[in-house]
């Protein structure tokens, strides 16, 4: 999977709008063939978890008709949107109050096997059935109540996108079809580490990968999200969301694009990752953005074209 996860604005509406069609065009040309979309549901304090069916969601209909157009496949990644209620959604949880877990988990299970008919009729192949929900990992007991519910309704291939040093904490691999990192690892502390410091930082978080997706039966893994953003913050703390525009932070994104996909490309550990992010249209995002110049220079040199030929007009 050469992926890329197209993100929003707003609530989505973009991922159905000529901005959409003209992003896969692109993204086709730098050699994605798989596209990441991420619904929202939304969370409260109480735990309850409020949606717009996707079936009424018009722009959900478009997306996957433009994907279909385009040659992409499909990534179902639903989020929940905790702001104003959370810190990150890491940090969702009840503590000692049963009755907020439950109306948390019986609203979810609505939401996500919601999303998952509509993947379903739309022959989308793979599905997430939960995102970086690490405060939740304990209710092994609620999580595959979800995950059989899915499997109800979905056909397709199953994940569950954990956090980089959330991995070992999930108790149910074993129910699902892959194993998804969001894989924002630190592989470095130095100032400008080289090629060689930043293969060693992989090699030091691929040992585990490799023992757990073993004891999987050969699970194979999938970077539901790798990102870097433009920062000499980059290596130490590739998750650090604040821009650093500098020659050395641009030439350390580069740096780290291109080791990420000489330690990945090849390993039959991996069945692929999806780039955080891209912004359709003139809302370009402030960080990570997929479109600047050094990460369009990176991934074209490794699947497609090269940044100039992507580079549209006035970039």
């Amino acid at each position: 999977m050469h992926g890329m996860t197209v993100t929003c604005p707003r609530a989505g509406q973009i991922w159905g709008s000529g901005a959409m069609r003209s992003t896969l065009d692109r993204l086709a040309a730098l050699g994605v063939d798989w596209v990441a979309i991420h619904p929202y549901a939304w969370i409260g304090r109480d735990g309850e978890v409020t949606f717009r069916p996707a079936a009424d969601a018009g722009y959900l209909h478009r997306a996957v008709a433009l994907a279909h157009d385009a040659g992409m496949a499909l990534f179902w990644k639903p989020h929940l949107g905790y702001w104003g209620s959370f810190a990150w959604r890491g940090d969702i949880a009840f503590g000692d109050d049963e009755a907020a877990w439950r109306r948390f988990f019986d609203s979810y299970r609505a939401f996500i096997v919601d999303q998952a008919r509509f993947a379903a009729r739309a022959h989308v192949p793979l599905f997430a059935v939960g995102v970086e929900l690490e405060a939740t990992m304990h209710r092994e007991a609620d999580w595959r109540r979800v995950i059989a519910a899915v499997r109800a309704v979905y056909p397709g291939r199953l994940i569950y996108a954990a956090n980089w040093d959330g991995i070992a904490r999930v108790p149910f691999w074993d129910a699902l079809d892959l194993i998804g990192v969001q894989a924002y690892f630190p592989l470095s502390e130095a100032a400008a580490p080289s090629p060689s410091d930043l293969i060693g930082g992989w090699q030091r978080h691929l040992e585990p990968l490799r023992r757990l997706s073993a004891r999987h039966g050969g699970k194979r893994v999938v970077f539901t999200e790798i990102g870097y953003n433009r920062s000499v913050l980059a290596a130490r703390q590739p998750w650090d969301d604040q821009v650093q525009d500098s020659a050395a932070g641009r030439a350390l994104r580069r740096k780290l694009i291109e080791v990420a996909l000489a330690v990945t490309e090849h390993d039959p550990l991996f069945a692929g990752l999806f780039w955080w992010k891209w912004m359709p249209g003139s809302a370009r995002g402030s960080n990570f953005s997929m479109r600047d110049a050094e990460a369009l220079e990176a991934l074209g040199r490794a699947w497609g074209k090269t940044a100039t030929e992507l580079r549209p007009a006035g970039e």
